[in-house]
């Protein structure tokens, strides 16, 4: 027998994933911490009209705004929220999860299974599963009401869970559908480190800051990224490969990265830019029209800034990471420094590289 999902978030992704899943007769609960995201599906009795890539009308089973009624007789939850929204819907969850439950961050953004398996063993929930992936697996557009826009299905994304020997029994009620898609990665580490999308969002966001806020609508990627931006980007990007490779884990370059998940999407490769301004998964993706987006809100804290923790602990330098943060904290008037994903904030301030690679695979120092 299938087992039932419970989405949470009814944004881009949460929208595409659970109306995706639902399609293929997986019954899914959607619910949202507003109602009004939640609306246009009630009123078009729990339908989700998908296009593009994967197109179709499809019915949720049921669409809330109570945690506790969304989880109720389900079995996986998929938690389709930007990063800052992980901490506070589990949070929402603890009085109703049980040991049975399955955790899955869609995506995990860089140590996301660590702050959660932290706050579930807080509250002596240690035993439940926290997996993630390690980018977004559908690209995809919200077009507003219940209508979403898929625009591509990502190739071999990264799945891994804290605890790592549990990783199979989390990633299998996945592989009927997306098999294709998906597969297993030996760490959270590895996952979190492949989440690039800090390494591409905060460049394009800062060096077309005067256009963004003289209210020029672009296209995020076909538009924003000339080969200067891609300058800074793989700047940050062979930082964060510094950075894996003194974890001693396995990474690959943010370029090589685009063309393993988009095989057939992309017209001209040869060059970091190139892929991005070819990629037809990209077309018709505008940047938001405002700097306040996740772009820099969520790329930042929860990206880039765990990254240079964790190069000072392990002795990698990150001058580029280090500057992009220090221009986002001059530009915003803004200190992430306690909200961060850092070591430090997570408990983990301290540990040597071993007692680092343990708790990656076991939730353990």
């Amino acid at each position: 027998m299938k087992p039932k999902f419970a989405f949470f978030g009814a944004g881009n992704l949460g929208l595409a994933h659970a109306g995706h899943m639902a399609m293929h007769g997986y019954d899914v609960s959607l619910c949202n911490r507003t109602g009004s995201k939640l609306q246009p599906i009630v009123e078009n009795n729990n339908k989700i009209l998908l296009t593009g890539a994967v197109s179709g009308k499809v019915r949720i089973a049921f669409v809330t705004e109570s945690y506790e009624e969304a989880i109720a007789g389900r079995d996986i939850i998929v938690i389709c929220t930007a990063a800052p929204g992980h901490r506070y819907t589990v949070g929402k969850l603890l009085p109703f999860l049980e040991s049975r439950h399955r955790i899955v961050l869609h995506p995990g953004y860089m140590l996301g299974a660590v702050e959660v398996h932290r706050l579930l063993s807080q509250h002596n929930l240690a035993d439940i599963p926290v997996s993630e992936l390690e980018s977004s697996l559908l690209t995809c557009r919200s077009e507003g009401g219940n209508t979403t826009n898929i625009k591509a299905i990502k190739h071999r994304l990264g799945f891994a869970t804290l605890p790592a020997h549990r990783n199979w029994e989390c990633l299998s009620p996945f592989l009927a559908l997306y098999g294709r898609y998906l597969h297993a990665r030996d760490s959270i580490m590895e996952t979190g480190m492949l989440n690039l999308n800090f390494i591409i969002h905060p460049p394009i966001s800062l060096l077309n800051a005067a256009a963004i806020d003289n209210g020029q609508r672009f296209l995020q990627y076909h538009d924003g990224v000339t080969e200067h931006v891609a300058n800074l980007a793989e700047a940050m990007d062979n930082e964060r490969i510094a950075v894996c490779n003194a974890l001693g884990i396995p990474t690959t370059s943010l370029h090589e990265w685009d063309k393993i998940h988009y095989p057939t999407h992309i017209g001209d490769s040869s060059t970091l830019a190139s892929a991005f301004r070819t990629n037809a998964a990209y077309s018709a993706i505008y940047h938001p029209d405002t700097l306040y987006s996740r772009y820099i809100w969520e790329d930042i804290p929860y990206g880039v800034m765990p990254v240079i923790s964790l190069g000072a602990a392990l002795g990698a330098p990150t001058p580029a990471m280090e500057a992009v943060v220090g221009i986002c904290k001059a530009m915003f008037r803004m200190d992430w420094d306690r909200e961060a994903r850092t070591l430090e904030n997570l408990g983990l301030g301290g540990l040597n590289k071993r007692e680092l690679l343990q708790f990656m695979i076991t939730g353990n120092a």
